[in-house]
């Protein structure tokens, strides 16, 4: 009887180090996770190719010579929406006779088309919306809601990792200054 109460004694210690290391596994995988937007800036723009609501081809390969500012939203996000008439006050009106200057906006939540267009007259911000472009956010080492800036030469200058009333002084301070040159 002895050795069958010192066996379920050790078979409970057991099971109480493995409930431990299990507890511990657990509350080490629910940690936050760090986005690494690091190494983007500084290097060329991942190349991509995407339609527009027209249904029309977009290349970034197609706008070297100009400044881009690229505008990562979610279709339906209420943040984005909220961000669009500051955006267009900062970088969309202000360049808009610019030829060597182009904004975009790509889709980051990989909506249908419909949702995008509304997205767009919704919000009025007229730049051209482009479908599908999580991958490209993948890509570009960023998020919905953020910015990116790309210089003539198609290298990555700024890669918001805020959301974008939090960068755009940021990234239209380096507007301005590729604009200059």
């Amino acid at each position: 009887m002895k050795q069958l109460y010192t066996a379920i004694r050790v078979l409970s210690d057991f099971y109480k180090v493995i409930l431990f290391v299990c507890v511990i596994f657990v509350f080490s995988a629910c940690q936050g996770v760090q986005d690494d937007f690091s190494g983007i800036v500084g290097m060329k723009a991942p190349a991509f190719t995407l339609y527009n609501t027209d249904g029309q081809q977009v290349n970034l390969m197609d706008y070297k010579g100009k400044v881009i500012v690229l505008f990562f939203f979610g279709n339906a996000c209420p943040q984005c929406k909220a961000e669009v008439p500051i955006f267009k006050e900062r970088f969309v009106n202000p360049y808009a006779n610019k030829a060597d200057y182009v904004v975009l906006g790509l889709d980051y939540w990989n909506g249908d088309i419909n949702n995008v267009r509304a997205f767009g007259k919704d919000t009025g911000i007229g730049i051209p919306l482009l479908m599908d472009a999580g991958n490209v956010g993948t890509n570009f080492k960023t998020s919905y809601n953020r910015i990116v800036v790309i210089d003539q030469n198609l290298n990555v200058v700024f890669s918001g990792t805020k959301e974008v009333s939090l960068d755009m002084l940021a990234a239209q301070v380096k507007v301005d200054n590729l604009l200059e040159k």
